[in-house]
């Protein structure tokens, strides 16, 4: 997966309500992630706790803006979501536990 900056959305994460009426969910994306052992609360819990945005991905390269959050649920799974902007709102498309890669990047990212 290649990623790049996304500034315009980085600035709209800072922004983004993470109530439940904050995301758009559907039967297929709360499968897939069932899946990969998360829970749609697990996901916007995302929100809740300290998360990175890690850019857009450019590849694969995909007919809707898509972005990859990392980020860590209230359960304590450290989860990378990949996501697409619908007006105000999150639509998870897919959710997962982090790659050793991602978790080393989130660790870096969140250091104080």
């Amino acid at each position: 997966m290649k990623i790049i900056d996304d500034p315009v959305v980085m600035k709209w994460l800072e922004s983004f309500d993470a109530d439940p009426d904050g995301f758009e969910w559907d039967k297929g994306n709360r499968v897939k992630n069932m899946k990969h052992g998360v829970m749609q609360e697990e996901i916007e819990s995302i929100f809740q706790n300290e998360y990175g945005f890690a850019g857009r991905i450019v590849e694969p390269m995909h007919a809707e803006w898509r972005g990859l959050i990392l980020g860590q649920s209230n359960t304590g799974k450290l989860l990378a979501l990949i996501f697409t902007c619908r007006e105000d709102r999150i639509r998870p498309i897919s959710c997962r536990p982090m790659r050793k890669l991602e978790a080393k990047k989130y660790h870096e990212s969140t250091k104080a």
